[in-house]
């Protein structure tokens, strides 16, 4: 694909006229939100770290790989924690 919609109306686009047809989708779903567009690149990998923090101190952090291609995945991701 060349470009993904996240959010409620999230689509994926593979050209121009698809892309116009999924912006139009999503201005019905909200015209108040703007519109995440995130471009795909083939091949990639996505690597992510997460973290969680108290009283403004981290307490732990992680750092993960997704196992689908990057750009895929609309928030349920699968993840793997490298060795």
């Amino acid at each position: 694909p060349s470009y993904v919609l996240s959010g409620a109306a999230m689509n994926v686009a593979h050209n121009d006229k698809q892309l116009r047809a999924c912006l139009d989708e999503a201005a019905e779903v909200s015209q108040e939100h703007p519109v995440v567009i995130s471009d795909f690149i083939e091949g990639a990998v996505e690597i992510e770290m997460d973290g969680v923090g108290k009283d403004g101190e981290l307490i732990a952090a992680a750092i993960h790989e997704h196992i689908e291609n990057a750009g895929v995945h609309s928030g349920d991701a699968s993840l793997v924690l490298p060795p």
